[in-house]
């Protein structure tokens, strides 16, 4: 590999680290980042080490933070999601899925600031389709947590419409997705997107991992989280109209 991958790769667990600890929306970028330097299918496998090792510090850190009442009853629909994805994977191309990553990462960016608003306003939608509005999110964040390894903003709609506190927001989703993400390792094992040569990037990258969350941990009161924000929705735009030209 060449310094510049090595370096790329570094930066990568770094922004895995610290996205789980401080600001989520740069998983979006790294996916596609990832996505962009290797081949998609090969990219899914690195790209699921990394955020289960980030996935590991995040519960340490809110490990009392969390409602698992709540987090059962999204169990079956993320479930189902995440056969959706599979069955998905196993019939795309690295071309293929190149694009879906692209599609994945721009409605994302769309989907950001719907949460931003739901933030600030009374949102009812919660008490009225509690069912619909589980389900459908649910089956949504298991899909895209298969195929683009980018199941965070459809689940923050619906931990936001939930009104958490922000540390029950934060618990809540440092557990599930780390019980999402080991779920969907087998399937990854099976569809061969993590190997031994996988190795051969994830060890670059999973050292910065710690490091990126420990720092995200001490700096995050200290964030301009707004402008910040909005610089990594640029830029996660930016990668996923790449990942659709390429």
């Amino acid at each position: 590999m060449s310094l510049a991958l090595i370096l790329l790769l570094a930066l990568i667990g770094f922004l895995t680290g610290f996205s789980k600890t401080a600001i989520g929306g740069i998983g979006m970028v790294n996916a596609a980042l990832l996505a962009t330097l290797l081949p998609a299918k090969e990219s899914m496998g690195v790209m699921l080490i990394l955020l289960i090792t980030g996935d590991l510090f995040a519960i340490g850190v809110y490990k009392k933070h969390v409602e698992w009442k709540m987090i059962r009853s999204l169990i079956w629909p993320i479930i189902f999601g995440v056969f959706a994805g599979v069955f998905f994977l196993s019939r795309s191309t690295n071309i293929s899925l190149k694009h879906t990553i692209g599609v994945i990462v721009l409605l994302l960016v769309s989907f950001y600031p719907i949460t931003q608003r739901l933030q600030k306003n009374n949102f009812s939608l919660n008490l009225r389709y509690p069912k619909t509005l589980r389900l459908s999110l649910g089956l949504m964040t298991g899909f895209m947590s298969m195929v683009a390894n980018s199941g965070g903003p459809p689940m923050s709609i619906y931990l936001l419409l939930r009104k958490n506190t922000v540390l029950k927001f934060m618990g809540n989703n440092a557990w599930l997705f780390f019980m999402v993400n080991l779920f969907k390792l087998p399937f990854t094992l099976a569809l061969g997107l993590l190997n031994f040569h996988s190795l051969t990037y994830i060890l670059p990258a999973i050292p910065m991992v710690p490091i990126g969350a420990m720092l995200g941990r001490k700096v995050i009161n200290k964030l301009n989280q707004e402008l910040f924000q909005n610089i990594t929705l640029v830029s996660a735009a930016l990668a996923g109209l790449n990942l659709l030209l390429r």
